[in-house]
């Protein structure tokens, strides 16, 4: 009995500490997530929302339908989706939360699971350096909660890969620098080490990974430097070496598709200086280690990236940890967050130019992300540092309480500042004082020290971190952060009911020129916004982009967008309070006709004239007012022109919307086309509308040049078509006489306004070989493309990996698919396998002599995928299987 009651209370004593830590992360947890763990917000904001949320919705997809995300069409011109690693297509956990989860609360769930991981795998660390369960919660808080993971919550992939980091610590220390008890268990560690090196280059962000290893590498250096070459230390060596080769093995499939990806990107064979040092660390900004908004709210004018406030207690215990801390491994983290200090100043440090001689190094921007170095290691010498501070058992003094209660109320005054902010722009106001409060807390906490108690003196120090790190986070969950509610997340944007009445194949093109609010960027699908609602865009936001494909959307114009199938252009809005904006919003660079310019054309005859135009903001406007005119030139020189009226040849867009009828001053003339619109404010849904007007010259005129001139500004007065007529009936749009599209206005709200191409070629189509160049497996297409000029092509079935056509040609030519030609995919013509060309540098196409045929294009990138799709109605099921267990 007296030794079961003993075994008892030993269990107990083992227990109590674990349970206390385990409700302490479950109210920490609770505090900082509580918008998404019990209000139902998801995390929506920055990349989030542009790339890591439509990446998982698209890898949902796939692996719903029993296969991986290895090809979408729907970015781009296609794109190699498992190869970009920020995917994470491959990452066992995200199978799981695949698995039981919809794509958005799977990502709440990946980013809240990556960040215990992070503090788990550091506490497992700091108890490898001998200090207490406190000193090592401490410093999990430290990493977790501030510095360079905090401030990258949006990034989900650098947290993913970041999370690891630690993991991989602590087991290098116990293969390099192992116990007695732990010798026996190198075996186990070797394997884990080697698993958790692949999940952290399967998580998806190369360059976090590349700066982990490098980090790890100088750690496994110091660790093992005082074994010398012993037969333990070499032992020690070899299993360390074996680990990594084994993490790399375990994530062969991933690397070897995003290196195949990145020699054909942007960023083969290293990045220009320019963009190799963005978002480099100025000097002046290491006062925000001390008060990061030192400069005011850095969103959106700052950066996530130029982060790195740990908190004022981590730095006063990292420096005390220096000081006095006997551990050489103070040392060792010295060096490390001034390397990262040192390299994250970019532009600023005269040898950072250097590396981008360095393979690897030198395809990689964002000089700020070596602050990952400095965040490690603050918080590693702050757990060192309270493990040095922590009182012996004494009482604690009245001076002692006097202290814990300074800081008491000074971390309540943090806190009352915190909610009472009613903005953001009122908390970063609060933050030119809290680092005066926070260093109060802090020196009533240090000074403390000596005269209380160990609980009361760590319950101090707990308090100051969090309060701290509280304040510092909720700036950056109002700005870089930021949660939605689901409903709005996983709602429909209303102009995609617009295109669900199109059921063809065609792409989507948005004008990127500004980035406007999320909910615009919702409306006109911004990339990969159109991914995650099941639209192709031709627009790419990606890490990666092919690098033909980039440079073809550099030099795109009508007849580019023509061939990439575009068949709308959408134009995000903003709000039109003045004339540039209303400008931006209307003005169509693929088929706008420049203002006031004179535009030669082709000698081109005129009979009669067609002008389709509308007005804005013209309500004031009589019948008759001039508010443009458009002049034609002759060959003698003579210049002719013709009148825009109000109410005769034009009218306002909007002419139907109520409280425009209820004072326009003008008349309606002929509608030319009408289209769905949503306008106002409050915004109500009317028809908008072109304005058609037909006029004879006195005489007929051969045309030689054009020129379109507003009569009022520019942006209230819109020409849509100008049509020349001829003696014979013929008809000349002056857009395509100028090398410019035939773009109709669709659709148009207070979010965006949709052209559609009327001039778009079709998915595939043939041209005869007589139309086409062919040099070294390049086809080069006429000029000048039209759809008359194209056969037609059956599309039998078009999926993700696997393009069936039917295609019948009179004489010898070529099909073209306008999907990206890239490593991987394979064509057969009536089941034989055919060479596959590039047409136009991009696109694929096939030569095919006379006669019908059947065409296959598949994708089958590598051998690993070959391998997994042997028994395509089996894969699904066993990766569910192996999950499910």
């Amino acid at each position: 009995m007296p030794f079961g009651f003993k075994a008892a209370n030993v269990r107990n004593s083992v227990l109590r500490p674990w349970i206390l830590l385990t409700a302490l992360t479950v109210a920490v947890v609770g505090v900082y997530f509580r918008p998404v763990l019990f209000q139902g917000e998801i995390f929506y904001g920055g990349d989030i929302a542009r790339i890591y949320l439509p990446h998982r919705i698209a890898s949902s997809r796939a692996l719903a339908s029993g296969s991986l995300p290895w090809w979408t069409p729907n970015i781009g011109a296609g794109y190699p989706l498992l190869a970009e690693g920020e995917v994470g297509a491959l990452y066992p956990l995200h199978w799981l939360l695949d698995r039981f989860l919809p794509p958005e609360l799977a990502l709440n769930a990946s980013i809240i699971l990556h960040y215990i991981l992070a503090g788990a795998g550091f506490f497992g660390y700091a108890r490898t350096l001998g200090t207490s369960r406190k000193a090592a919660y401490f410093g999990a808080l430290v990493l977790t909660l501030g510095g360079f993971y905090v401030a990258h919550l949006s990034h989900v992939s650098i947290i993913a890969t970041a999370a690891w980091l630690p993991w991989m610590f602590a087991l290098t220390h116990r293969l390099l620098a192992p116990r007695d008890g732990e010798r026996r268990h190198l075996l186990w560690t070797t394997l884990g080490l080697g698993v958790v090196t692949g999940l952290q280059f399967l998580t998806g962000h190369p360059q976090i990974s590349l700066l982990g290893l490098m980090a790890l590498a100088a750690y496994a250096l110091f660790v093992a430097w005082p074994g010398g070459l012993s037969r333990m230390a070499l032992r020690g060596w070899g299993c360390w070496v074996g680990a990594l080769f084994l993490g790399v093995a375990l994530a062969a499939p991933q690397l070897w598709a995003t290196a195949e990806l990145t020699g054909l990107s942007q960023r083969a064979g290293g990045l220009d200086s320019a963009f190799f040092t963005s978002y480099s660390l100025h000097p002046a900004l290491l006062a925000t280690l001390v008060s990061p908004f030192l400069l005011g709210n850095p969103y959106p004018h700052g950066s996530v990236e130029l982060m790195g406030y740990v908190g004022l207690l981590p730095l006063a215990l990292a420096s005390h940890a220096l000081r006095h801390s006997r551990s050489r491994v103070t040392r060792f983290f010295l060096g490390l967050a001034l390397a990262g200090i040192f390299l994250a100043l970019g532009r600023w440090n005269p040898l950072y130019q250097y590396l981008r001689l360095v393979p690897f190094l030198n395809l990689f921007r964002v000089p700020a992300r070596y602050l990952y170095w400095t965040s490690f290691a603050l918080a590693t010498l702050s757990a060192l540092g309270l493990e040095e501070l922590i009182p012996k058992a004494q009482p604690t003094t009245r001076i002692g309480w006097g202290l814990l209660g300074v800081s008491g109320l000074a971390l309540s005054a943090v806190l009352v500042s915190v909610w009472s902010a009613a903005d953001v722009e009122q908390l970063v106001a609060h933050w030119r004082w809290l680092p005066a409060i926070l260093m109060l807390a802090t020196l009533s906490v240090i000074v403390a020290k000596g005269h209380s108690a160990p609980p009361a003196w760590t319950l101090a120090a707990y308090s100051a971190l969090l309060v701290d790190l509280y304040a510092y986070g909720n700036v950056l969950a109002r700005t870089y952060s930021p949660t939605m509610p689901r409903e709005k997340v996983v709602s429909e944007p209303r102009s995609l009911s617009f295109f669900a009445q199109d059921k063809g194949l065609y792409r989507i093109y948005v004008k990127e020129e500004i980035l406007p609010a999320l909910s615009v960027m919702r409306e006109s699908f911004y990339p990969n916004l159109a991914l995650a609602s099941g639209l192709s865009s031709a627009n790419i936001y990606q890490p990666l982009v092919p690098r033909d494909y980039g440079r073809y959307l550099d030099s795109l114009n009508a007849q580019r967008l023509n061939r990439l199938n575009v068949k709308y252009y959408l134009i995000p809005q903003l709000l039109p309070v003045d004339e540039d904006r209303e400008l931006y919003d209307v003005q169509n660079p693929f088929a706008s006709l420049p203002a006031n310019i004179w535009l030669s054309v082709p000698p081109t005859d005129l009979v009669e004239l067609e002008i389709e135009s509308y007005l804005s903001h013209s309500v004031g406007y009589e019948n008759g007012h001039m508010v443009a005119e458009l002049l034609f030139r002759d060959a003698s020189g003579r210049e002719v022109g013709f009148p825009v009226r109000a109410g005769i040849e034009t009218a306002e867009w909007a002419y139907e919307r109520e409280d425009v009828r209820a004072q326009i001053l003008h008349q309606m003339p002929p509608v030319a086309t009408t289209f769905p619109a949503r306008s106002g404010f409050p915004p109500q849904e009317h028809p908008g509308h072109t304005y058609l007007a037909r006029v004879r010259p006195d005489e007929p005129l051969r045309v030689v040049a054009v020129m379109w001139r507003p009569l009022i500004p520019e942006a209230f007065v819109r020409v849509e078509r100008v049509r020349l007529i001829g003696a014979l009936g013929e008809e000349k749009l002056v857009a395509h006489l100028v090398g410019l599209g035939d773009h109709s206005i669709v659709y148009r709200s207070e979010d965006v306004l949709i052209y559609r191409n009327e001039d778009v070629l079709p998915r595939a189509y043939t041209l005869p070989s007589a139309a086409v160049k062919l040099s070294d497996g390049e086809v080069s297409l006429p000029e000048v493309l039209s759809r008359k000029d194209v056969g037609p092509v059956e599309i039998l079935y078009y999926g993700d990996t696997y393009v069936s056509l039917r295609a019948r040609l009179e004489a010898p030519g070529y099909l073209v698919l306008a999907d990206l030609a890239y490593p991987g995919w394979r064509a057969t013509v009536d089941g034989a396998e055919a060479p596959i060309l590039r047409a136009e540098g991009i696109f694929r196409a096939l030569a095919l002599p006379p006669g019908e045929h059947h065409i296959v294009f598949e994708y089958k990138p590598t051998l690993f995928r070959r391998l997994f799709g042997l028994f395509p109605d089996l894969r699904a099921q066993i990766v569910w299987n192996i999950i499910a267990a």
